[in-house]
Formats: structure tokens, C-alpha cells, sequence
């Protein structure tokens, strides 16, 4: 568990909050209103980030422990489908925990004016990647739940929800760190391909969402000959996915993963 600077880990707290609020308007089906806490939580991130801050003269020297774990939010129901193409519709939560108080002098302290650096940016970037996740998931459950007659704003939600799953997609590795847990990474991954791939065929982009799926059934196989206790698994997840990419499974019954 790192040291983080008092400042940075009660903004990181607060941003995590942020974060949860928007999953529970999320699981209760209010999307666009989770649409907008997410935005705004992404963007009162960002100025943190972007923004030269200081630590209260009471705790200037302060440092506190802290780490942060990403899990899936529970749903009644996980699966929604839309032409017969699974969507998997799990938003993440983070759960933050603090421990061991105020220290004294712990590290290396917080200079004024400096930017975020070292643990720290590796929370934020975690973080910020489950936000970039669950906004585009809210963008993408609102083109489902959209009707007939919106057909505009279902288009336009669905290609919001197609360039965020593409943007946590490419998020790279951080100094050789993996800033999402190696227990959640394939889960994570393979929602990612999978709803991609969905918004890709949503807007007929089928040589895309070809791509997606086939990139999946990669990761699925992966994944499956890596499998250990550690890894966030459940049965209707893979179902999920392996409903997408049955096609390809059928095309080529070699490359199935093992039962």
C-alpha cells in the first residue's frame, strides 16, 4: 500500500465517490444522468490533474496510505440484449482504502506547485480509466434504451460509447505497471472488445466489429489457458462473450476454448 500525499488522496477519495454515485444511477437505469455525473466527474479529474496544488500548511508534510481495488458492480440482471448480441453491462466500482493515518515523514513529500507523479498517477490513471469505461457504458445503455423514434440521439450515443471504449482500450501500461489489477485485466478487456464490437455492428461497421470480436475470442483463449483462482470470473460473463464470437468458433472449431 502506498504513501500518498494527504491532498491527492482525499481528491482521489472524492472522485471514487463521484464514481460509485454514478454506478448507482447507472444500475437504477437513470443513464443520462449517470452520463453527466460521469463527464463530470472525468472532468473535475482532469483539472485536478492539470492544475498546481498545494498541501493545507497543517499537513504540508503529510502523507497517508492508501490503495485502491476495482470490481465489478453487481446487477440483477448483467446481460442485455439487443439483436441478439450481449452487451455486457456491468459497470465497475472503486473501492478505496485508507489506512495507517497521517504520517509525519514517510518518502518523499509533495513539493508546492508539483504535479501528480509516481503511485499517485498511477491511481488517478486507474481511476481514470474505470470512469472512461462506465461513461462509455452509460452512453451505450442509453442508445439501447432508446426507442424507435430517437433514432438521432440512439446514433449518437452509440458513437460516444464506440470512440470511450476505444480510448480505455488503448490506455497503455504505466512504467511497466499494470494500472488495472491482473485478477480484473482479461474481465475488463474482453467487456471492452465485446461492447465495442456491439457498438461497431450497431453502426454497421461490420469489418470492425469483425475485429472486436476476433480480438475477444483471442483474449477469451488467453485467458482461459492462464486461468487461476485469482482471475474475476463468472459463468454468464463468458457466456456473454462466447455468444459473440460462437460465429467465429463455428467458422474454425480448432481455436474453441477448452471447456
Amino acid at each position: 500500500m502506498p504513501f500518498i500525499p494527504v491532498a491527492i488522496a482525499s481528491a482521489l477519495q472524492s472522485l471514487s465517490n463521484q464514481t460509485n454515485k454514478g454506478v448507482i444511477l447507472f444500475n437504477q437505469g437513470n443513464y443520462d444522468e449517470a452520463v453527466q455525473l460521469f463527464q463530470d466527474t472525468v472532468s473535475a479529474s482532469k483539472n485536478f490533474l492539470n492544475s498546481p496544488h498545494e498541501e493545507a500548511e497543517s499537513s504540508a508534510s503529510g502523507e497517508i496510505m492508501l490503495s485502491m481495488r476495482v470490481l465489478p458492480s453487481p446487477r440483477n440482471n448483467d446481460l442485455h440484449c439487443n439483436k441478439d448480441t450481449p452487451v455486457y453491462t456491468n459497470a465497475f466500482d472503486v473501492a478505496m482504502t485508507l489506512a495507517g493515518g497521517v504520517e509525519a515523514s514517510c518518502g518523499q513529500q509533495m513539493k508546492q506547485g508539483n504535479a501528480v507523479g509516481g503511485e499517485s498517477c498511477l491511481l488517478f490513471s486507474r481511476l481514470s480509466i474505470v470512469l472512461i469505461y462506465n461513461l462509455a457504458l452509460a452512453h451505450h445503455a442509453a442508445a439501447l434504451s432508446s426507442t424507435d423514434s430517437d433514432a438521432r440521439k440512439r446514433r449518437t450515443n452509440l458513437s460516444k460509447a464506440r470512440d470511450l471504449y476505444s480510448l480505455a482500450y488503448s490506455i497503455p501500461q504505466q512504467d511497466g505497471k499494470e494500472i488495472i489489477d491482473a485478477a480484473l485485466l482479461p474481465l475488463f478487456v474482453q467487456a471492452i472488445l465485446n461492447n465495442l464490437g456491439h457498438c461497431y455492428a450497431s453502426l454497421d461497421d461490420r469489418e470492425m466489429s469483425l475485429a472486436c470480436f476476433e480480438l475477444l475470442l483471442n483474449s477469451i483463449i488467453v485467458s482461459q489457458q492462464n486461468l487461476s483462482e485469482a482471475c474475476l470470473y463468472d459463468g454468464r460473463s463468458i457466456a456473454c462473450f462466447l455468444d459473440n464470437t460462437l460465429f467465429l468458433i463455428l467458422r474454425n472449431p480448432r481455436v474453441a476454448p477448452a471447456a
